[in-house]
């Protein structure tokens, strides 16, 4: 995913990407769907002037309507007014969290910022209040709950969705590469391979098709660093491990794709390309044959609407030669919900937060964005299986080597570093060891201070 970045109170930086708030139409609705276990209703006092009112607050907003609609049914059910405010801009949510009046919950596009909130006191923790709600911990699929959890295992946020990349290939350019169109890459040095061939430049010698870009449309570290078997941070989020092994690996390999080119032309090649939501972006026009994209490229508003001829194929992104056990490793990341510590009534947050994760409200919310359910019982739905390159996304949620997006209160800051260190090897050939070496150094300590 395309990273977020927060300074603590200060900056709220590039809220939430195309990546966890994608809106396409739905699939029809079959009849068959999990049941129903929304909360009870909230009970409003009769004869009060006017019915209680939540606030919904969502920091992505490619279809507020829809958004509306899904919340109307809560107050219709419970006799109260939910009002859905968005996008949201940065300001408003920093001046809410921190001022006396913020939203009853605040949907964000990934739990980059929440532990970074956390230690400033401005959201609530959530353990309680999930145990009185009767919310079901064991339905939600492991890696997108692990974002919400702090270095004590205390639940910060409930993730409502997510979003895992995988390899997309383009059928008509393999065959014309003398490539099987059928057959991806089974292995990372073989995706390598087939870049090559992919390769075409014009009379001028310059390019004109790649094979592959790394970080097309953003960087994709977090998936290649677990491909080598590696991470930002151990598995409690208590130590730094930038500087190791499969960080060095990942960012080596990735620079190959700018050195046997020239990085010069590599960039210059992208710098021509469209913008995401553009018919003249990369992979859709037929410039880029291998992109890392996520599931809801598959949906209607994406190469559904921008390039709905191309001939494409997805599959989980291959893993090194000497390593096929990490076949199917994913990074599960995408949105998620926080109740603000200074809500006026937590209960009533609580209780609307519950009917949100529930099963039937969660696969109708994500059917409409194809983004994946984080509840198992939703997943269960078929909608969630009519179209069959969402089921490739469905089975990497939902397999063994489904890794979370660890996250600690310093993430914003070290993720703009690592991009500094990711651009500096890819784009200007340099050694990742010095880089991550010193990048280790600067934020070890900051990460242990962070967590006392």
């Amino acid at each position: 995913m395309v990273p977020k970045r927060f300074s603590p109170l200060i900056v709220l930086l590039l809220i939430v990407s195309l990546l966890a708030s994608c809106t396409p139409a739905a699939p029809a609705t079959p009849a068959q769907k999990p049941a129903d276990t929304a909360v009870p209703a909230v009970n409003s006092q009769p004869g009060t002037d006017s019915q209680k009112t939540l606030h919904v607050w969502i920091t992505w907003g490619d279809n507020p309507a829809q958004l509306q609609s899904l919340f109307d049914q809560y107050g219709a059910a419970n006799n109260v007014k939910v009002e859905v405010t968005s996008p949201v801009t940065d300001d408003k949510v920093i001046a809410a969290l921190t001022g006396s009046d913020p939203p009853d919950v605040l949907i964000l596009g990934s739990g980059d910022l929440v532990k970074s909130w956390a230690n400033e006191g401005l959201v609530t923790e959530l353990d309680n209040l999930i145990t009185a709600n009767n919310i079901d911990i064991n339905d939600i699929y492991p890696a997108p709950l692990t974002q919400c959890k702090d270095h004590k295992n205390h639940l910060l946020c409930l993730p409502w969705g997510t979003d895992v990349p995988a390899l997309f290939w383009n059928k008509h350019l393999f065959e014309e590469a003398g490539l099987d169109p059928e057959t991806p890459p089974k292995t990372m040095e073989e995706l390598a391979a087939f870049a090559d061939k992919l390769v075409k430049k014009d009379d001028n010698g310059k390019l004109k098709q790649v094979g592959f870009i790394p970080d097309f449309s953003w960087t994709h570290t977090d998936l290649y660093v677990s491909m080598y078997g590696g991470d930002r941070y151990s598995p409690d989020g208590t130590q730094l491990i930038v500087n190791q092994q499969p960080m060095i690996d990942a960012l080596k390999w990735q620079q190959q794709f700018y050195s046997k080119y020239g990085a010069d032309q590599v960039l210059a090649f992208t710098s021509a390309l469209g913008g995401y939501m553009s018919p003249d972006q990369g992979f859709y026009a037929g410039k880029i044959a291998m992109m890392v994209d996520g599931e809801w490229q598959v949906g209607t508003n994406y190469i559904g609407h921008f390039k709905p001829e191309l001939n494409y194929g997805v599959a989980p992104f291959p893993p090194p030669a000497d390593h096929p056990e990490r076949a199917g490793t994913t990074i599960c990341q995408g949105t998620v919900a926080v109740i603000p510590a200074k809500v006026k009534d937590s209960t009533a947050s609580a209780k609307l937060l519950a009917w949100m994760v529930s099963p039937k409200i969660l696969a109708d919310e994500m059917v409409v964005n194809f983004n994946l359910p984080t509840s198992t019982k939703s997943a269960a739905d078929p909608r969630f299986r009519e179209n069959a390159k969402f089921g490739i996304f469905m089975d990497l949620e939902a397999g063994k080597n489904a890794k979370p997006s660890i996250s600690s209160p310093i993430s914003t800051e070290l993720n703009q570093e690592l991009l500094q260190v990711e651009e500096q090897v890819l784009h200007a050939g340099k050694d990742p060891k010095p880089l991550l070496d010193a990048a280790q150094a600067k934020f070890a300590q900051k990460l242990a201070d962070s967590l006392k």
